[in-house]
């Protein structure tokens, strides 16, 4: 069998296939920019695990520390923002303490955070 003018076996053949297969599936699976949305489902999960020693971050639970505020208080501020938010994950005011985080699991809970407005 011949393709593109080389002489080809039958398993060759196969392996061809099998390559040119995988390579048309890959490209169809990475057409367009590769963006990852906040998600808030992400965002609570990493919030549970981070930031229940001191703020109440869901309904579930039932302790925090008196002065710190809810995620959903934080939420419902007036004019709250993701951008405010943001900043003050980043830049905390005291006791809160600076918190190793990336940029992706800082939009994820700063819109889980934004989910929890009641307007």
């Amino acid at each position: 069998m011949r393709i593109w003018g080389f002489r080809v076996s039958l398993g060759g053949s196969a392996l061809l296939a099998f390559v040119l297969i995988l390579g048309l599936g890959s490209a169809a699976q990475t057409q367009g920019p590769v963006t990852s949305l906040p998600d808030p489902a992400r965002g609570k999960a990493l919030a549970e695990r981070v930031c229940t020693n001191c703020h109440l971050v869901s309904d579930r639970q039932t302790k925090a520390v008196a002065d710190v505020p809810s995620f959903a208080a934080i939420a419902n501020k007036p004019n709250q923002t993701e951008g405010a938010i943001m900043t003050r994950i980043v830049i905390p005011n005291h006791p809160m303490p600076v918190i190793p985080i990336t940029k992706s699991e800082l939009e994820d809970v700063t819109a889980y955070i934004m989910s929890l407005r009641s307007e």
